[in-house]
């Protein structure tokens, strides 16, 4: 079920703003990001083409920016200064991890399985939400539906495996501590987004029947 968010059901606090400017200057901002990524990431996988996962990590990537830029108006955005760090640093973690000097702790094939299972864990999760995804934390609507029955935020789940694919196929201890620094920059995100949308007697229930956010009995 998805409702349209109610500027009535969310009662505006600090960092909790319109912010719809800031959000246009952040999608320009990750479009120049994603393009030099697909610079970087073109020029080592032309350099040995068997590399499957730096091309599943660029389309991974590539569906999250094609949803920024359809996403629905929100009622009300977080624009505080750790809602703002934590997206930028998102939006560019990519730009800082090691293409070249890596190692395989897994087959490159089951790389791609895990890079391939999240997105389409992924993508089941952007359907049902539709228009609803955005950028900085956010009031766009509440969807409870498909994926949403299992996790609070399946679509992070679905980056998780992807990356955990990655990393895995791509080890080194510069990738380690860059994704280690993109999933506390994601905890800020989703807990940033909670705490806007928490306002909403909707969500608070929602919260009661789910209740874990990103991995079942974990967390």
């Amino acid at each position: 079920m998805q409702t349209p968010p109610s500027p009535t059901t969310a009662e505006p606090s600090s960092g909790f703003a319109e912010g719809r400017p800031i959000e246009w200057l952040l999608r320009a901002f990750a479009l120049l990001a994603y393009g030099t990524m697909v610079w970087i990431v073109a020029r080592h996988w032309w350099a040995d083409t068997t590399r499957h996962t730096l091309l599943l990590l660029l389309v991974s990537e590539g569906l999250t920016m094609a949803l920024i830029f359809v996403a629905r108006r929100a009622s009300q955005r977080d624009i505080s200064a750790a809602a703002m760090v934590a997206t930028v640093l998102a939006l560019t973690f990519f730009l800082w991890f090691d293409y070249a000097d890596t190692l395989r702790l897994i087959p490159e094939w089951a790389g791609v399985a895990l890079l391939v299972a999240g997105m389409m864990w992924q993508i089941s999760a952007k359907v049902v939400l539709g228009r609803s995804f955005g950028l900085l934390p956010a009031a766009r609507g509440i969807v409870t539906g498909g994926p949403y029955r299992v996790v609070r935020h399946p679509i992070y789940l679905g980056y998780l495996v992807g990356h955990l694919g990655f990393l895995l196929s791509n080890f080194s201890l510069q990738n380690v501590l860059v994704l280690g620094g993109l999933y506390v920059a994601q905890m800020v995100r989703m807990l940033r987004e909670e705490a806007v949308l928490e306002h909403s007697a909707e969500y608070r229930d929602y919260t009661r029947r789910v209740r874990w956010r990103i991995v079942p009995y974990v967390f």
